[in-house]
């Protein structure tokens, strides 16, 4: 799986989460596609679309950058926090 050519085919979806402020982090564990979205403090966490609308959208710009990934797991930042508790 190249990451970095991954990351780069999600350009878009990256400048859309930083106009809310949040960030991307694209990473692989486990043979699986790992996208963590970060929220910056001034970030609206109401403002995200839901995970499998995210991932639809995810899946699609990735397909369009020419890459075939087989698992995708998505952590939000409520997922973070829940986490650490």
């Amino acid at each position: 799986m190249d990451i970095v050519a991954i990351s780069a085919s999600l350009a878009a979806t990256r400048e859309g989460l930083d106009t809310g402020h949040f960030s991307l982090d694209v990473a692989e564990r486990d043979g699986r596609l790992k996208l963590t979205v970060g929220a910056k403090p001034e970030a609206c966490a109401e403002c995200l679309v839901p995970k499998s609308l995210f991932l639809r959208m995810v899946r699609d710009e990735i397909a369009e950058g020419g890459h075939e990934v087989g698992g995708i797991d998505i952590i939000y930042p409520e997922d973070a926090l829940s986490t650490k508790a």
